[in-house]
């Protein structure tokens, strides 16, 4: 159990540091992000804030759909992530923006493979399932369309309203739309393989 907590925290450590590489790039973020940030931009707040406001929306806005009672276990995921985004933004890496080229890909293309393992890692301790997820499959049975479907109309919904609040929507984001579950899925099978040799446990 020690084990699988110490994993949780620190695949929130390494998922958080990717956002905040990805934001600090300036060359676009994740669906979500861009609203967390329009929010942050138009009414204030930090980045972390909007976060934990949104996602809690979303696990009770999941519970009315499903007609199911809310999945609390998912809090500790979700005040893990805003805070650790906020210490990263607001402590690390306070008002900086990369400028160059090269230097933005390279942060940016090293955000989207620390997400993905941080992702991999702490979804692999089964404690609990993302708003996000929780919303896909929501919208998968209200509007009875396939799960994969139902993710991409969220996504696009997100990025709508990410967009429409002045988030930063770049070529970034649909990178990293594309991106992401393959990074996921190779990090995955890393993991895997560290597994099998015993150097991790989960």
């Amino acid at each position: 159990m020690k084990e699988r907590l110490l994993q949780l925290v620190v695949g929130h450590i390494i998922l958080t540091f990717g956002i905040s590489l990805l934001v600090i790039s300036n060359v676009g973020v994740g669906s979500w992000d861009t609203v967390y940030l329009g929010l942050k931009e138009h009414i204030g707040g930090t980045y972390g804030t909007w976060s934990f406001v949104i996602q809690l929306s979303l696990v009770l806005v999941n519970s009315l759909i499903l007609w199911k009672k809310p999945e609390w276990k998912s809090l500790i995921g979700i005040a893990l992530s805003s805070a650790l985004i906020d210490f990263w933004l607001g402590v690390v890496f306070p008002g900086v923006l990369m400028e160059g080229v090269v230097l933005q890909a390279v942060v940016f293309g090293t955000g989207i493979a620390l997400l993905a393992l941080g992702i991999a890692t702490y979804i692999r301790t089964n404690f609990f399932n993302s708003p996000f997820d929780g919303l896909m499959i929501a919208t998968s049975k209200r509007l009875h369309v396939s799960l994969q479907t139902a993710r991409t109309i969220n996504e696009f919904t997100a990025v709508a309203i990410g967009f429409l609040l002045g988030g930063p929507v770049g070529v970034g984001t649909i990178i990293l739309s594309l991106c992401l579950g393959y990074g996921i899925q190779t990090s995955m099978k890393w993991l895997d393989s560290l597994k099998n040799k015993g150097l991790v446990h989960a």
